[in-house]
């Protein structure tokens, strides 16, 4: 038997690459937004946990951009958000599910 998993719940920090960033969850039109001066990630209220996970990594694959200076080369919002979706469509996809295959193995057989 499969050990049950506790629902997902949004951290009050995160820390990228050394730098502490706190969590909020507010009410707001976008699903995330990173706030790299003021050390804030906020979260869209209301969300479902894996939707307020994803918003989460996302917004934090923004905040390592920041920390790692490549925001500072990126000259467009728009090639940064691209860069920001290769990974939330190609890349944790795979991570979660070899993390499912990790923690629950037999689970996906």
């Amino acid at each position: 038997m499969a050990k049950r998993v506790k629902p997902y719940k949004l951290p009050p920090a995160i820390t990228v690459g050394g730098v502490r960033f706190k969590v909020v969850s507010k009410e707001m039109d976008d699903f995330g937004q990173m706030d790299f001066d003021d050390r804030v990630i906020s979260i869209k209220k209301g969300m479902s946990p894996e939707e307020q996970l994803d918003t989460l990594i996302h917004e934090a694959h923004h905040a390592a951009l920041g920390v790692g200076g490549l925001s500072n080369i990126i000259d467009c919002d728009n090639t940064e958000e691209a860069l920001v979706r290769i990974v939330d469509y190609m890349v944790i996809p795979i991570v979660k599910e070899e993390y499912k295959r990790y923690i629950l193995p037999g689970s996906l057989k």
